[in-house]
């Protein structure tokens, strides 16, 4: 693979830590910092780099694990008590090749680096989060074995813009009024549409994976592929003593969870087998679209023709049906069912609607639940993510994500704010206002790039006119932004003129996203949760296999899923979690370990497997504390619970 520009924008930023007040792993705080109250800065109105470093990496740890001992922080996972790593940390600003975008990417280099054996472990950032993302699902095991780790935050993170103020957040999270500032994370297209923008819609806060007008997803793996090329850089100029340190002459591993995994997938179809070794990968975004048009997945009861939904469709079709489905789940024992019973009638306002908009089917509100629950079911969502619907549904999480991706796959400009959607502080009546500048401080450590998050909000047109908060429970949103295949002829809908382009955008837009499933032979490990809420295992992981093995050709892929899994191993700590599922970053860890010892002459991977993990039991003093007999075992030989692709169907053991 040629290699890429990769300019770094400005100077790269570099830090020295010394593993006591300061470090790589943690900033300093160690597990029970970690576990203490979030670190606030000594003057809230202009906090140092410094802090929001500190900050930042505080909430990456809150937002992706439990930090619970009886959890398995500290033994099974994650930072050790008073553990502290000393070294080198660059943060910078990184041009995109086409020169239109740009990313943000820390190196960071252990004072134990051996340079005789030179190891780099490539991070994405999960979700949309900023740099420090994927720092906890991870780093640990790369910098304990004295490995450089190179973050990229994908040209997401929280690159905010405050329209009305003309400000902007640098790379190290201090906020800038200067937009040719070279270390600005995201700064939009000026001129007259913005100015529109600020006229018509004042207190715009712009996002940069909305807005950039990049299709970032279509780009993730190009920017990890960046970020790797500027980590070797920086790690040759710091410890390279006139030896330039390369793809041919450094191990490279690459690992990443969410989207941060389908950046990995991404990168690797797309570096030409020369630049990752290999890579641990969990509960990927993959999105293969219609290549799975010819594949059947089969696992248990359910028999499942892939139909190539990705991350926008399933989100539509929760976004309408499951306020609606959840009302059929039977089990008062799911976390957050509780929310639901108090929402009854929210709830089957939402199903009366849905029935007079022809999307569900007439009759009582009990059959038209469960009709709703039956097509997320024939639409291929597994029995087990559904039960999270109650929290779903009750965190607004859909609105949320359709809002955001629309934007971004149709590469909508700034100022094109569909049917007035947008992003705003709001204030009690959920009518935008101006963020103060206490909060502006902190979007960049306390954000996770996809409002609502560091007191930004979805805003759009209610019925009075205005734009306002915009909740889980409005119905004409849903509708207006749902694909034709969601709605399947759904009438009343009054946005259809303006509807049809938008959608071809959109459509557009997921077609350059799709992925190919070509990682060549290399040693991957992919994990997903079967419980998964967000990304269903067969829209993702087990569609992503399946078209890799239908290649015919020899890969190096193994996919291990965890029975008790889902999505967010931090709401392990939420009421009805622990006692019904396991975190899946211990194996995290663990595959980290077998395919590093598959690259120094161990044994090859055990074949794709289901592991049959078990919850925790209740004790007199609350659960028992979680332990490796928890997450299940890989089988080197996997026995009745292998996972196998033959004539164009995957069987995976139910």
């Amino acid at each position: 693979m040629r290699a890429l520009p990769a300019p770094i924008l400005g100077t790269a930023l570099r830090r020295e830590v010394d593993g006591r007040a300061d470090d790589l792993l943690s900033a300093g705080l160690g597990s029970d910092g970690l576990r203490g109250p979030p670190p606030a800065p000594a003057s809230p109105l202009a906090p140092t780099a410094t802090e929001l470093r500190r900050r930042a990496i505080y909430q990456a740890y809150r937002g992706s694990l439990d930090l619970s001992a009886a959890g398995g922080f500290g033994r099974l996972y994650a930072a050790h008590v008073d553990e502290r790593i000393a070294g080198v940390e660059y943060l910078c600003g990184v041009g995109t090749p086409d020169g239109h975008g740009r990313t943000t990417v820390c190196v960071q280099i252990p004072a134990h680096f051996d340079p005789a054996r030179p190891l780099l472990l490539a991070l994405a950032a999960s979700g949309s989060r900023g740099v420090y993302g994927a720092l906890p699902h991870a780093a640990e095991w790369g910098l304990r074995r004295g490995a450089a780790v190179v973050y990229t935050d994908k040209g997401a993170g929280n690159g905010i813009w405050d329209a009305s103020r003309r400000r902007g957040v640098l790379v190290d999270g201090r906020l800038s009024e200067d937009p040719a500032d070279p270390l600005q994370m995201f700064v939009p297209e000026q001129g007259h549409g913005l100015a529109n923008l600020v006229a018509q819609a004042p207190h715009s806060l712009l996002v940069r994976h909305a807005h950039s007008g990049l299709n970032i997803e279509s780009r993730w793996g190009i920017y990890l592929l960046q970020a790797i090329q500027v980590a070797l850089e920086l790690l040759s100029e710091e410890r390279g003593r006139g030896r330039r340190f390369t793809t041919d002459n450094t191990m490279v591993l690459a690992a990443g969870v969410s989207n941060g995994g389908a950046a990995v997938l991404r990168a690797m179809e797309a570096d030409g087998g020369s630049v990752i070794d290999a890579a641990v990968v969990s509960e990927p975004n993959a999105v293969v679209g219609s290549r799975t048009a010819a594949l059947d997945l089969v696992s248990g009861r359910q028999h499942y023709r892939a139909e190539g939904f990705g991350l926008y469709d399933y989100s539509n079709l929760h976004y309408l049906l499951q306020p609606a489905a959840i009302l059929a789940e039977d089990d008062p024992s799911a976390p957050f069912a509780a929310q639901t019973a108090a929402a009854q009638q929210n709830l089957e306002l939402w199903v009366r609607e849905l029935q007079a908009h022809g999307v569900l089917p007439a009759g009582s509100v009990a059959t038209a639940a469960r009709a709703a629950r039956d097509r997320l079911l024939q639409a291929g969502m597994h029995e087990s993510g559904l039960v999270l619907g109650h929290f779903n549904v009750a965190a607004g999480l859909w609105a949320s994500l359709i809002v955001t991706y629309a934007a971004a796959y149709a590469r909508l400009k700034p100022w094109e704010q569909p049917f007035g959607t947008g992003f705003a502080a709001v204030d009690a009546d959920g009518l935008p206002r101006a963020a103060t500048d206490a909060e502006a401080a902190l979007w960049w450590a306390d954000g996770n790039g996809v409002p609502p998050t560091a007191g930004i909000c979805p805003v759009a047109l209610g019925a009075d006119g205005l734009r306002r908060a915009s909740p889980q429970g409005n119905l004409a949103l849903a509708l207006a932004f749902a694909p034709e295949r969601v709605l399947q002829g759904a009438r009343g809908i009054a946005s259809a003129a303006e509807r049809a382009p938008f959608l071809a955008r959109i459509a557009e837009g997921q077609a350059a996203a799709a992925m190919g499933a070509d990682i060549g032979d290399r040693p991957v490990v992919m994990l997903h949760g079967r419980a998964d809420g967000l990304i269903p295992v067969n829209h993702s992981s087990r569609a992503y296999y399946a078209v890799n093995q239908s290649l015919g050709r020899r890969s190096g892929l193994r996919y291990y899923e965890v029975v008790h899994g889902q999505h967010f191993d931090a709401y392990l700590g939420l009421p009805g979690f622990a006692e019904r599922y396991v975190p899946l970053q211990p194996w995290i860890g663990a595959s980290l370990d077998r395919i590093h010892a598959r690259l120094t002459g161990g044994p090859a991977l055990p074949p794709s497997q289901v592991l049959r993990s078990k919850p925790r039991a209740a004790q007199a003093a609350g659960l028992e504390p979680l332990a490796a007999v928890h997450l299940g075992e890989l089988q080197e030989e996997a026995g009745g619970d292998r996972i196998e692709f033959s004539e164009h169907t995957l069987y995976v053991p139910d």
